[in-house]
């Protein structure tokens, strides 16, 4: 990485702290709906996001205040785990078919079961090790985007309804419940190489076999050794990274919030005062390089959010930053943000990203989204990996 890119960095995040001031609003809730190519990630974790408040808002508007009394505490567990779990797992399902479609693949879901719908990828035979493990893992990529949405939301407006930070709250725990509940595995154990099944076994097994060369299981009839240290490395530091952060705990009192009183309105507990706070947060994520760990500075000065992350990976090199800024400048209706990255990856080299947002509130209700970006070629969560551009726009409804 070089230094040039480097030492930059202190000039930018001051030029940042030094613009503007937040402008407060009441609290209010709002969806959004991005339109753009439909295989970009992006698309499908804001809708994943929309879809859970409107189905949730449905029922405590409309819904419960019809039922007896008696009824409601087991229709409102039933409502809330059924849609949280569907708005959790179809987009995760989406994620990996945008993914498979960008490699020239597919992802067909041939049974709509429940809990779980049956599906088969479908890739070309020009697919490589690092576009199929792309493919794999775009399930968790989309819970990672909703994940990382709904905690700038809440610090950046300063509140967020129960409903909204239950869903954050199931996106941070989904990689590690996936891994030791819904699909544990032995590692040492030839067949689970062999009729590998889960995202975590899966995708596991591809890094290795990109990155090593070698096959999983030896002549000897026995697992690789290193295959075995990857996962159960990967496998705990899920959980380990992800019951280290802070916000995790604060969305989890969201459960016993009672939710028919201003949304069950919560607000975020940062370390500091009105005119300096700071909380830090931990993120777990799977990608084509192997585990990320991010550790975010959410940083607030006066009632503006800061973002900084520091990331590094295994077994891949794979290090890097970014800043982020969701309301660099407003101005009247126009609000402007803007977020960079910077890394250092094996096989992609170094590279660096830049995206801008823009929402224009045209009336109390409605809103116009749009954002623009550009990267190099390299790894991030939600994004083509090859070199380029990123247009979407959209439309946003506040009540």
């Amino acid at each position: 990485m070089s230094i040039t890119r480097l030492s930059s960095l202190p000039l930018i995040f001051t030029l940042l702290l030094a613009s503007g001031i937040h402008a407060q609003t009441e609290p209010h809730r709002e969806v959004r709906l991005l339109l753009g190519s439909q295989e970009e990630s992006e698309l499908i974790a804001t809708a994943g996001i929309s879809l859970n408040k409107v189905l949730q808002d449905l029922y405590y508007r409309g819904i419960d205040p019809m039922l007896p009394p008696k009824l409601q505490p087991v229709t409102e567990i039933t409502w809330s785990v059924v849609w949280t779990f569907m708005c959790s797992m179809w987009p995760h399902e989406f994620g990996h078919w945008a993914r498979a479609r960008q490699t020239g693949g597919d992802f067909i879901v041939t049974q709509f079961g429940f809990p779980f719908p049956k599906a088969k990828m479908i890739q070309p035979d020009s697919t490589n090790l690092r576009e199929e493990a792309l493919s794999s893992l775009g399930g968790h990529e989309i819970n990672n985007l909703m994940l990382r949405q709904a905690h700038m939301d809440f610090l950046h407006e300063d509140y967020a309804a129960a409903v909204d930070l239950i869903h954050a709250f199931i996106q941070e725990v989904y990689y590690p419940f996936y891994a030791f509940v819904l699909a544990p595995a032995d590692p040492e154990k030839p067949d689970t190489w062999t009729d590998t099944w889960g995202d975590p076994v899966e995708s596991a097994l591809i890094v290795f076999k990109s990155h090593s060369g070698r096959p999983p299981i030896r002549e000897d009839g026995s697992v690789d050794p290193d295959l075995v240290s990857h996962y159960r490395e990967t496998t705990y530091l899920s959980l380990l990274w992800t019951l280290l952060d802070p916000l995790l705990y604060q969305t989890a009192r969201a459960f016993g919030t009672d939710m028919r009183q201003d949304y069950g309105l919560m607000r975020p507990r940062l370390l500091g005062n009105d005119n300096l706070a700071w909380i830090w947060s931990t993120q777990f994520h799977y990608s084509p390089l192997g585990y990320e760990l991010y550790l975010a500075n959410y940083l607030r000065r006066h009632q503006k959010l800061y973002v900084m992350y520091l990331k590094a990976g295994r077994p891949y090199k794979n290090l890097g930053l970014g800043v982020q800024v969701p309301a660099l400048l407003e101005t009247g209706k126009l609000t402007l943000g803007a977020a960079w990255d910077l890394w250092s990856q094996d096989i992609y080299g170094d590279g660096v990203a830049l995206y801008l947002d823009a929402a224009f509130q045209v009336s109390d209700k409605f809103g116009l989204l749009l954002k623009a970006g550009w990267k190099d070629d390299g790894y991030l969560v939600g994004r083509r990996v090859d070199q380029s551009t990123l247009l979407l726009a959209g439309l946003s409804y506040r009540y």
